[in-house]
């Protein structure tokens, strides 16, 4: 289903790297599965920018991929997760369930939920332990987050440490004839007239709370509420308990949760799709520089992309506007390539200028740095 360009999901032809490897972009060598440009490639970058180490970086770019992916590479993986699917939540017995306008009729529903159940997810997922995935019981609440404290502000206050653990909701549908939400190629509104949430603690294995695996989950939700965001408004308009790819006609009033063309145009001439693609590159470097401020992790100070009066702000903005807008459109062939060499670009200049211009280095860097 993923085979287009999409500016936040796997694109054609561009498949994971090793973020420690230092080969140039050109010829490094790549292993399955397919990645984001954004999700893998640009969030490595912007987290150099924001003054993360190299090495922090990468555990951000890849946990930001791993979110989608599960277990990067697909064949011995490094990085997944390990949470205990003894701790996914239950769905409730339909008996539990009380009438709500999105159940109206729990009397007359049949008895198992598909969307929401680790047994009817877990064929799907690629390990047992991986929490974030689309396909399992949390793939609402990381995938099509609203931006509100119970789902996206959840996530962040965890990742960033501001909560020890992590609470979240799981939503299930009920004698559903889908078996996923995420990849089918359905309308889970009409495959199931019953949906019921609960909010729970989320096992995150291994991965705690202010970790900067923790921050990779959070920007990738975060990405994801822009990404989604036209979807996620258009079902809060018709009523909807949550948002999720359909398949619906153009008119429709979901349209814009279609998987034909809700991703398709994200990437290419000013509209409000790349518009939208771009803002929501700039959350994610907010993001990683208030993680930074908070918790004292960045290296370097970040270099400004807001300051118009600033002559790196600028730079750094116009290498985001050209990987949005001039690399090429959702359905160029050569633009996820165009994408990963402008990233490496901003990556490269980055670390040049945060080395060379000393209104990055902290003030712990200053007194050996004067006294040579």
């Amino acid at each position: 289903m993923l085979s287009t360009a999409w500016a936040w999901a796997e694109e054609q032809n561009l498949e994971y790297y090793d973020p420690f490897d230092t080969t140039p972009i050109e010829s490094r060598a790549t292993y399955s599965p397919t990645v984001s440009s954004i999700h893998f490639d640009m969030v490595g970058a912007l987290a150099i920018a924001a003054g993360y180490s190299v090495e922090d970086a990468a555990i951000i770019q890849a946990y930001s991929q791993a979110t989608d992916s599960e277990e990067l590479p697909a064949e011995n993986p490094v990085y997944t997760f390990d949470a205990d699917p003894a701790n996914y939540p239950t769905p409730p017995p339909i008996s539990q369930v009380s009438a709500t306008p999105y159940c109206p009729d729990p009397a007359n529903t049949a008895d198992f939920a598909t969307m929401g159940s680790y047994d009817a997810a877990k064929d799907q997922m690629q390990c047992p332990g991986c929490f974030t995935s689309r396909y399992g019981p949390y793939g609402v609440f990381f995938h099509f987050p609203h931006a509100r404290a119970d789902e996206l502000y959840a996530t962040r206050d965890w990742a960033l440490g501001r909560t020890p653990v992590l609470t979240g909701e799981v939503i299930y549908a009920y004698s559903s004839t889908a078996k996923s939400f995420y990849q089918e190629a359905i309308n889970i509104y009409e495959s199931s007239n019953c949906f019921v949430s609960r909010t729970v603690r989320i096992d995150t294995g291994s991965i705690q709370a202010g970790s900067l695996e923790a921050l990779g989950i959070y920007v990738h939700s975060l990405g994801d509420n822009h990404s989604h965001g036209d979807c996620i408004a258009a079902a809060d308009a018709e009523g909807k308990l949550f948002a999720a790819h359909v398949t619906v006609g153009p008119m429709d009033p979901l349209a814009k949760c279609s998987w034909e063309t809700s991703h398709k145009v994200e990437f290419g001439p000013s509209n409000p799709d790349t518009d939208r693609t771009f803002e929501g590159i700039l959350a994610v470097y907010d993001a990683l520089v208030t993680y930074g401020e908070e918790t004292g992790r960045n290296v370097y100070k970040p270099i400004p992309v807001h300051d118009a009066n600033d002559a790196d702000g600028q730079q750094m903005y116009t290498y985001i506007y050209d990987f949005v807008h001039n690399t090429g459109s959702s359905i160029d062939p050569d633009g996820p390539m165009n994408r990963r060499l402008k990233a490496d670009e901003l990556r490269n200049w980055a670390l040049q200028t945060r080395t060379q211009n000393s209104a990055y280095w902290p003030q712990l860097f200053l007194p050996a740095i004067l006294s040579e």
